[in-house]
């Protein structure tokens, strides 16, 4: 994410979270807004598709920005002010995803709507126009819409408990991705153009509703993550919980 996009971002979490530009369950008018955050109104409107993306509000044409719950909204906030992890913690959140992601990818696919594939859809625009540039403003903000990608994934699986054990880990795995784009072409394995050519398949299969192609795809895909972040030294191959056997296909042999 360029550091314009995410200082407007952090502006309207903070102006959310003091209830500067809240009113009711929604926020201010877009003009109101660009001018409560100090920005013209096409900056600060990538903030808030960026922020509906992310399920803090609610973009509805014609009605309004609505938030979504309070709880949410502040977890949420807290966790985009969280900067410098050690790099044992990126170790046990890709545990984490190892342990949540497929399945909750499957689970997104038998419980998916609509509305959930148009958020789907506007993270892959974004991610395709950075697919096959190089940079380390390219690697941050492909960073924001991959880890956005899965966010919106978990949320569209319904279960307001398993989306907040994931906004957990949010922050923390965008640094983590944001590292290895750097650190990889865009067209190796964890590289920017074959996560886009992952997410594409993964958003046919969610499309599709198909559930256990969409959970083994999903499966495949952090496989690929994984791989690249132990060949980088950005988390310990103990990690490696697919490899191991401890979750996954392998430990059906």
């Amino acid at each position: 994410m360029n550091e314009k996009r995410r200082l407007v971002i952090e502006k309207l979490l903070e102006k959310i979270h003091s209830g500067e530009i809240v009113v009711g369950d929604k926020l201010l008018p877009e003009r109101q807004l660009a001018e409560a955050v100090g920005e013209t109104r096409p900056v600060m409107r990538e903030g808030l598709i960026a922020l509906d993306a992310m399920g803090v509000i609610d973009i509805r044409d014609r009605q309004g920005i609505f938030l979504s719950s309070n709880e949410e909204n502040e977890a949420r906030m807290m966790l985009h002010r969280v900067r410098g992890w050690p790099a044992d913690i990126l170790s046990r959140v890709m545990e984490v995803r190892q342990i949540i992601e497929p399945l909750a990818t499957g689970l997104a696919a038998a419980r998916r709507g609509e509305k959930d594939l148009i958020k789907i859809q506007e993270c892959l625009k974004h991610m395709e126009e950075l697919a096959g540039q190089a940079g380390e403003e390219a690697a941050k903000e492909g960073a924001y819409w991959n880890t956005s990608f899965h966010t919106v994934i978990v949320e569209s699986a319904d279960n307001a408990y398993l989306s907040r054990i994931y906004e957990g880990v949010y922050s923390i795995i965008e640094q983590g991705m944001s590292m290895m784009r750097i650190n990889t072409s865009p067209g190796a394995h964890g590289g920017r153009l074959v996560a886009y050519q992952d997410h594409v398949r993964l958003y046919e299969l969610i499309e599709a509703k198909d559930s256990a192609g969409a959970e083994l795809f999903a499966e495949e895909h952090l496989r690929r993550t994984i791989v690249a972040m132990v060949r980088l030294g950005q988390i310990v191959p103990t990690s490696d919980l697919f490899e191991q056997g401890f979750v996954g296909k392998a430990r059906l042999r």
